[in-house]
């Protein structure tokens, strides 16, 4: 039966969104990332943005997040000296994370040495 729901093969759509169980796909994301352990989406979007934010700009130079699950903040540094200090900032990490997003949720900074990917 042809409509005006109907494609020119004749197919019908099933109705709309709602009634055949569809989500948006930003809620269906955020639904994936918590189950992985991880941040709300609007922090992840945000978070290389504001890295200079939170270990200031000299630091944000040779270092970047790479990963935040389970409130483990795993960073990537181009040297070993960058992760050291990265090491040594990590109370003063979790609490400008705190200051810029409002949530608490970096329980733990974890820092390795190695290319920037």
């Amino acid at each position: 039966m042809r409509g005006r729901d109907s494609d020119d093969k004749g197919w019908e759509s099933p109705g709309s969104a709602r009634d055949i169980g569809l989500t948006r796909l930003g809620d269906s994301l955020e639904r994936f990332v918590a189950h992985l352990g991880g941040p709300p989406i609007s922090i992840l979007a945000q978070l290389e943005a504001r890295w200079p934010d939170i270990v200031g700009p000299a630091l944000s130079v040779g270092t970047r997040p790479v990963e935040l699950i389970d409130g483990v903040l795993r960073v990537s540094c181009d040297d070993p000296a960058w992760a050291s200090q990265i090491g040594w900032m990590e109370a003063q990490i979790k609490t400008r994370f705190k200051d810029v997003f409002g949530q608490d949720l970096v329980q733990r900074v974890q820092a390795q040495a190695g290319p920037r990917r």
